[in-house]
């Protein structure tokens, strides 16, 4: 991992696995037939086409190399030790320093609309609130909403600094349209515990078709209106008496700020709360919507097969390598910075679960592509990296494509 400053911290590699007693093999490692399980895996032939294989191992090497813009600007180069201290892991620096960007622009500008521009004397203009919330969402959108994601399944600072880690779910998120404290109830609890099961996931994708516009619309408002209702009924649904009360605060509190935001001053509320929630909540259900837009029915609960992967793309440096979407449903722990070089190492499973990848292109893109009906990009950018999918023409690969865009059935 490279950081755009100059210089960088010292990073600690991470500890290697404990290492087993000597002459023990572990009852997982070995066949029915008392082989070990990797020396017939290494006799068993490749499912990979190996030229379309390595294009796809040298996109993930890029990413890996890339140098990082999840961040716009990093602290002085004598900082970045002390603040990597910090952490729980020194790795994590480039999500601090978008943390960072936005404790010094975005919320002092926003603090700005609210106290310089009182309602009854001067009105805060509505061209700039519009500038505001521009320039917020070009700067810092999806920089901060893969920040807030990665450090919701992984704690950012250390133990000891807890409270640290409330600063983007509750004190920064609004900013950007996501209710306090709501994220990590509603994708790590509900989204990755649910794994996309309609019936557990009120993000779920299943149950729609996932080529049709009208599909998404219904799919967006859903999220929207009833998404308030439905964090806390699956609480209560699965007994998770902590985590219901921890949502009812949360909205209880969000609203009630929102409230006092309104009276204080309205026009500075409608573009600072009220109009990046409808902002965010869209662009947060297009980007799920597209990342998990392909599903097998034959298997829709493989995680190998609700989602794909995006390699060698420009975003994965800005999005802490977010395309990376199998490997990251398959551990949704395992550090962002690794995820490149999971899917290097295990494109053998990939291909076993006839999973799918595509390269210089992103989940927005994808989805964009196949809400279009253009075929013919996915094409290009599809990975036909196992043997099966370089054994097909292009008319089989649409039908595949297509073959995984129709609603799940309960």
């Amino acid at each position: 991992m490279r950081l755009r400053s100059r210089g960088r911290p010292q990073e600690s590699p991470p500890p290697p696995p404990p290492s087993p007693e000597k002459g023990a093999v572990r009852r997982a490692d070995v066949t029915s037939q008392g082989q070990p399980a990797a020396v017939k895996r290494s006799l068993a032939p490749s499912l990979l086409h190996e030229p379309a294989a390595a294009r796809l191992r040298a996109a993930a090497a890029a990413d890996a190399a890339a140098p990082r813009a999840d961040f716009l600007w990093a602290p002085p180069c004598w900082l970045h030790k002390p603040l990597a201290s910090l952490l729980e892991d020194p790795r994590d620096l480039p999500i601090l320093f978008l943390l960072l960007n936005v404790l010094l622009t975005t919320t002092p500008a926003a603090a700005a609309l609210f106290l310089l521009f009182p309602p009854a004397a001067r009105p805060l203009p509505h061209w700039l609130g519009a500038v505001y919330l521009l320039a917020s969402y070009a700067a810092y959108l999806a920089r901060f909403m893969l920040s807030l994601h990665y450090s919701q399944h992984r704690r950012l600072f250390r133990k000891g600094l807890w409270p640290l880690n409330l600063v983007a779910p509750v004190l920064l998120a609004p900013l950007f349209g996501v209710p306090s404290g709501m994220y990590h109830l509603h994708h790590c609890v509900m989204h990755h515990v649910g794994n996309n099961r309609a019936e557990a996931d009120g993000s779920s994708t299943e149950r729609y078709r996932r080529d049709s516009p009208a599909a998404f619309l219904r799919y967006w408002l859903r999220f929207a209106l009833a998404a308030w209702l439905e964090v806390p009924l699956r609480c209560a649904r699965y007994r998770r008496w902590g985590l219901l009360a921890a949502s009812m605060a949360a909205e209880a509190a969000y609203f009630a700020m929102g409230a006092a935001a309104w009276r204080a001053n309205p026009r500075a509320a409608l573009w600072v709360l009220v109009l990046p929630y409808w902002l965010s909540s869209l662009a947060l259900m297009f980007g799920n919507w597209c990342q998990h837009i392909f599903i097998d029915p034959a298997a829709p609960r493989d995680s190998y097969r609700l989602t794909y992967n995006c390699a060698g793309v420009g975003d994965n440096a800005m999005t802490y390598n977010d395309g990376y979407h199998i490997v990251h449903h398959l551990n949704s722990t395992l550090h962002w910075s690794e995820l490149p070089g999971r899917l290097a190492d295990s494109l053998e499973a990939h291909a076993e679960h006839d999973a799918l990848c595509f390269i210089g292109t992103s989940f927005f893109q994808v989805g964009a592509a196949v809400m279009a009906g253009k075929y013919s990009y996915l094409l290009r950018h599809l990975s036909r990296y196992s043997a099966r999918l370089a054994a097909m023409d292009d008319a089989q690969l649409i039908t595949l494509l297509k073959s995984r865009l129709a609603p799940i059935k309960a």
